[in-house]
């Protein structure tokens, strides 16, 4: 599970309260629930049982609208925001409930060295890319 953040665009200042332009940030939940946080001398934030239901009361017919800040995961599930291939519903490289392992493969060079490892959740779940960039990124001397 994981929370994907957006942001309200104004076009319009129907109300005259909080101008056009960038007017709130938000983030949906796993849960699907959504929180703004609206911007501005007189801040507020402000939690909707849903992201249709805060567009219901602050879209104002189309003169503002929602902005992804963040693209929306191959294979999640926009409703509940779970990856429907992950058993624990996706976890971040980190943690989680599906811990990686590392092993060598059967094949050897001429020397009879293995020349694959290979690196991969256990218990069956899949690797995001944004999983195996994590991987590159420590096996290739990137940041930690």
């Amino acid at each position: 599970m994981t929370h994907r953040r957006f942001h309200l665009e104004r076009d319009t200042d129907i109300t005259g309260a909080s101008g056009t332009g960038r007017v709130a940030d938000g983030v949906l939940w796993p849960d699907g629930t959504a929180t703004l946080r609206w911007r501005g001398p007189r801040a507020s934030t402000v939690h909707w049982d849903s992201l249709a239901d805060a567009e219901a009361i602050h879209g104002h017919g189309g003169h503002t609208r929602i902005v992804w800040d963040d693209p929306q995961p191959i294979g999640w599930d926009q409703a509940d925001m779970t990856c429907r291939h992950c058993p624990d519903g996706h976890t971040p490289p980190t943690g989680g409930s599906q811990p990686w392992a590392a092993w060598l493969a059967a094949d050897r060079d001429g020397d009879g060295q293995p020349t694959t490892i290979h690196v991969a959740r256990t218990g069956g779940a899949h690797l995001a890319e944004s999983d195996a960039q994590w991987v590159r990124d420590r096996l290739n001397g990137g940041s930690r």
